[in-house]
């Protein structure tokens, strides 16, 4: 197997530009394709999302269902802690590789990481030879030699190893030498998982080096060095500093790596972050927002492209957060569909009434109509996004779109909102603070009150 990836538009000369490319896994050297029924090549256009799954299922959607939503992108990320009842998952013993255990639509491309991107808070540490994971068996310890055979065994397009992620939330609360031992550790186990593993799948390497600078610099030299590797992943979800100030780690990182690799970026797959990470040059995002705002019971109504309403609401009720609040009372008599330019299943057989009767009965078609509906708005959102800078119209788009929502984007001299209850795209930070059920046995729970929406004035 083999993975190239093609920048088609770049519209700067800088190395941080937003970029237009093309990613195409070719199977016709992994023999495995052929007893797997897996198409032997797949291809995406980028920037694009990768479809977000817990224990190997897109939330709220069966496959069926999915089906429905043929536009998504054809990539799917699976994350190993979803599988660690026991030491090693069941599914390593499987023989057709984790895609035919999960059902895996045939031309998805698989990508196999560690960790939940969507879980912010972790007890489990890392020691020098495995890094620590919370999961339904308790705390596990996952080595570079077990990934590496877990991979072998689970044959996925695309890995991401294992990287001593640093999970204290706050710089100030990372002490003395625990950042170069986190940078130094993540090499030492790319290394020993790069010299183990046997399959032929793209490594995704992890940069890591928190909130410094220069020790994200050391991280990214050490990786350009490094053979073996097809694209880089940015996971700094534990991380609690303005998306800002992300930007600009993420910024001193790439001056070091190799340009012409894809860049993942994990915990940032919320509009406006999505939109102020391209700028950057980011080419991967993940689901996990869609997610978000199904759980707690909103319907997504905004748009990337000019011109394109809020989804006809009136003015009294046009949220600046571009979601609607499927419990708001106001819902119940409410007939029309739940955006009234949207071409989604749910738009074109259900209407707002129905879903906050769904709701409210606590059905579990609610969620999967609001699934739904906003995996098609956030699919919607990226086809916008890259026709803008097919055209050399992203940069004042983007800041178009962040000034219309009020986000607050400091790179761009735009303060955004105050006041937390008109902040836009929240829906992730919302979800992280809620108890956290593979660790806790908590049910997650959604909101039982109704909520306020944003409302502004014409």
């Amino acid at each position: 197997m083999s993975l190239h990836f093609e920048i088609n538009s770049l519209k700067s000369a800088t190395a941080s530009a937003a970029r237009r490319g093309r990613l195409v896994v070719d199977r016709s050297t992994k023999l495995s394709s052929l007893s797997s029924g897996r198409a032997m090549n797949s291809e995406l256009e980028t920037p694009t999302f990768i479809k977000y799954t817990r224990n190997g299922l897109q939330p709220h959607l069966v496959p069926e269902v999915a089906a429905e939503l043929g536009e998504l992108p054809k990539i799917t990320r699976v994350q190993i802690e979803d599988f660690l009842e026991e030491d090693m998952p069941a599914c390593t013993a499987f023989g057709d590789g984790l895609g035919a255990f999960v059902a895996l639509e045939k031309p998805d491309i698989l990508v196999l990481d560690t960790l939940d991107p969507v879980v912010t808070f972790r007890t489990a540490k890392a020691t020098n030879k495995a890094m620590g994971i919370d999961s339904d068996g308790g705390i596990k310890r996952l080595t570079p030699e077990a990934f590496a055979n877990a991979v072998d065994s689970l044959l996925p397009d695309i890995v991401i190893p294992p990287a001593d992620y640093i999970e204290d939330p706050l710089p100030s609360l990372t002490q003395g030498k625990r950042i170069p031992k986190s940078v130094s550790r993540s090499k030492k186990w790319l290394d020993e998982f790069l010299a183990r593993k046997t399959s032929r799948a793209a490594v995704f390497a992890p940069v890591v080096g928190s909130h410094s600078a220069e020790l994200r610099k050391v991280c990214a030299q050490g990786l350009s060095a490094c053979d073996g590797i097809s694209g880089y992943s940015f996971n700094d979800v534990c991380l609690q500093v303005p998306f800002a100030e992300k930007l600009d780690l993420f910024r001193h990182s790439i001056l070091h790596l190799d340009a012409s690799k894809p860049r993942y970026m994990q915990g940032a797959s919320a509009p406006d972050s999505v939109v102020r990470a391209i700028l950057y040059g980011v080419d991967l995002f993940d689901s996990s927002y869609a997610y978000s705002v199904t759980e707690q019971g909103f319907a997504s109504l905004y748009h990337f492209a000019s011109g394109k309403g809020a989804s006809g609401l009136s003015p009294q009720r046009s949220p600046i957060s571009g979601r609607l609040d499927m419990w708001d009372p106001r819902m119940f008599d409410d007939f029309s569909p739940l955006a009234d330019d949207c071409c989604c299943y749910t738009c074109r057989n259900h209407h707002r009434s129905y879903v906050h009767h769904l709701l409210k009965t606590k059905e579990m078609l609610a969620t999967v109509l609001l699934q739904v509906h906003n995996l098609h708005c956030y699919q919607q959102f990226f086809t916008d996004i890259r026709s803008s800078i097919e055209t050399g119209t992203f940069a004042a788009d983007a800041k178009r779109f962040l000034e219309r929502y009020d986000c607050r984007a400091p790179e761009l001299d735009l303060p955004g909102a105050i006041d937390p209850l008109t902040r836009a795209f929240d829906e992730l930070d919302i979800l992280s603070r809620q108890a956290s059920s593979p660790t806790t046995k908590i049910q997650r729970k959604r909101h039982v009150e109704p909520q306020n929406i944003n409302e502004t004035e014409s």
